[in-house]
């Protein structure tokens, strides 16, 4: 195999597992925000009449 493409195919599969990295990373932090958000509990005032 000559020199330039295994270069080539490492610099390929190099890109190509940053971009899932990157894919994965970018899914994660969308669920765990996304979840944060519907957990929380927004402040209310109530005034009781009697």
């Amino acid at each position: 195999m000559n020199h330039y493409i295994a270069t080539y195919i490492d610099f390929i599969q190099t890109i190509g597992i940053v971009c899932i990295f990157t894919l994965i990373l970018f899914v994660l932090r969308k669920l765990y925000l996304d979840n944060e958000k519907e957990n929380y509990i927004e402040h209310v005032k109530i005034k009781v009449d009697e």
